[in-house]
């Protein structure tokens, strides 16, 4: 099946999908090459995923800064907290702030219309990449099955950085658990039609 009717196909199929819908992607080998089935919730939106992260982190604040102030130092733990928060605050700000943010050069809103402008949108869930014209899939990860597992190489990142991601995990945070698929790379499942790449 060429690229052409692939994309009409999945369009098509995903176009049917009210509110959102379960998503098979099964053999999908990631850059690592750790290759493994997933079952993924499609048709989510990602401002919502947001919103949510941004309501989770007012709520745990206090338990959260309590935590990690147990094993880090508390400017770093504060840092981190107004990093997390400013971001999402940004992020789900309306289109005037947002257009004031980019004439001040803002990076956050520079990386989010980046992202957002290098794809279309075929249908929920469903994007183009305009520059590889690959078709990516997109939505969270209900459930991870690893067929073949590989020995992920250790990061040194950064204390600040290291204590973001635990906020981000100690609040549940939504937009860490929605991945993107290359449809090249795996069988997809969608509405209960099985699509070969």
């Amino acid at each position: 099946m060429n690229q052409e009717i692939k994309k009409a196909v999945i369009t098509a199929i995903a176009k049917t999908i009210k509110g959102t819908s379960f998503i098979g992607v099964r053999g999908y080998s990631n850059q690592q090459g750790e290759v493994s089935n997933y079952l993924v919730i499609g048709g989510i939106s990602y401002e919502k995923a947001l919103e949510h992260d941004f309501n989770a982190l007012k709520v745990k604040q206090v338990e959260v800064i309590a935590e990690l102030e147990k094993s880090h130092n508390k400017e770093v733990v504060a840092k981190a907290y107004a990093n997390v928060y400013e971001s999402l605050e940004k992020r789900l700000s309306s289109e005037e702030v947002k257009e004031a943010l980019r004439a001040q050069g803002d990076k956050t809103i520079r990386q989010s219309d980046a992202q957002s402008d290098a794809y279309e949108t075929l249908a929920k869930g469903i994007r183009l990449h305009k520059e590889t014209q690959q078709i990516h899939i997109f939505g969270v990860v209900a459930k991870k099955t690893v067929l073949v597992p590989i020995e992920y190489k250790t990061t040194n990142s950064r204390e600040l950085t290291i204590v973001q991601n635990k906020i981000k995990k100690l609040c549940e945070f939504k937009q860490d658990k929605i991945r993107t698929f290359i449809f090249d790379k795996a069988e997809i499942k969608l509405q209960g039609v099985t699509i070969n790449n």
